[in-house]
């Protein structure tokens, strides 16, 4: 890889690890906006679908260090995350008018609570920012493979495509660990496309309004399978706002199932 080629790679990474900082300030503010913490984990995404599209370039030890780290930052707030989705939901489809419905909802945000509570207890703002500084010193000597760019970033994207597509093709909704992986699958590709778009020919361009479709809807139905966990953990008892919930959920499940038969990516 040419000096220049580096220097646009590092480039690239450091505004990807900069891209960390704004929500990573509103986390620390205790915003308890819904965005927040959902925009903090997703630029931690973002960085290490960069570093998963580079990983055969990249030194493998040093990847893997960062990768853990920044899985570490992200997943303190999974929990916290899920139930701000879970209370969202809700809050569009309840009758807060009838007590049965009004205690539920009580109960989902009190959850919620207690889950932003759990994860900020665990969240080390200080380690957090030390983290990215300390990544993003490691990409000054991260890229070791010569390989041309241009050449590599073509391939690699073709590859992950032709990859995608195979398992779209075998896709069981019901397969909950398979359909949340090949999800993953898609948004890293969505995220290669997005901020690798100066390499990229029009065609491939051309595959990130449906793959973030795809991630999306997959993300629904997602959400779905977890909710039900959720939920089972929640409220042991048979109550009928979580079956209200459920229901509303799987309508739309079976009409975004419908829409992806006819999402090409």
């Amino acid at each position: 890889m040419g000096l220049k080629k580096k220097a646009e790679m590092i480039l690239l990474f450091n505004d990807a690890i900069d891209a960390i900082d704004e929500p990573l300030k509103n986390v620390i503010a205790l915003d308890d906006d819904i965005e927040a913490i959902h925009q903090y984990r997703v630029k931690i995404r973002q960085l290490r679908s960069l570093i998963a599209f580079f990983k055969p370039k990249l030194n493998e030890k040093t990847a893997s260090e960062i990768n853990l780290r920044l899985k570490e930052m992200a997943s303190v707030f999974s929990k916290a995350r899920e139930l701000d989705v879970l209370s969202h939901h809700w809050s569009e489809i309840s009758d807060d008018q009838v007590p049965q419905q009004h205690d539920f909802g009580i109960a989902l945000v009190n959850a919620k609570k207690q889950a932003r509570i759990e994860a900020y207890a665990n969240f080390k703002a200080t380690q957090a920012k030390n983290d990215l500084i300390w990544i993003k010193e490691q990409f000054e000597s991260m890229f070791e493979s010569d390989k041309k760019l241009s050449q590599f970033i073509e391939k690699r994207l073709s590859r992950w495509l032709a990859s995608i597509r195979e398992d779209i093709e075998k896709l069981d909704i019901t397969d909950y660990p398979t359909m949340h992986q090949l999800r993953i699958r898609i948004k890293r590709l969505r995220y290669a496309l997005t901020l690798l778009n100066d390499y990229v020919d029009e065609l491939m361009i051309e595959k990130i309004k449906p793959s973030k479709l795809w991630a999306e809807q997959l993300g629904v139905i997602c959400d779905y399978q977890r909710i039900k966990v959720i939920l089972d953990e929640l409220f042991v008892r048979e109550d009928e706002p979580k079956y209200i919930l459920l229901d509303s959920l799987k309508s739309d499940v079976d009409e975004i199932h419908e829409q992806l038969k006819n999402t090409k990516l």
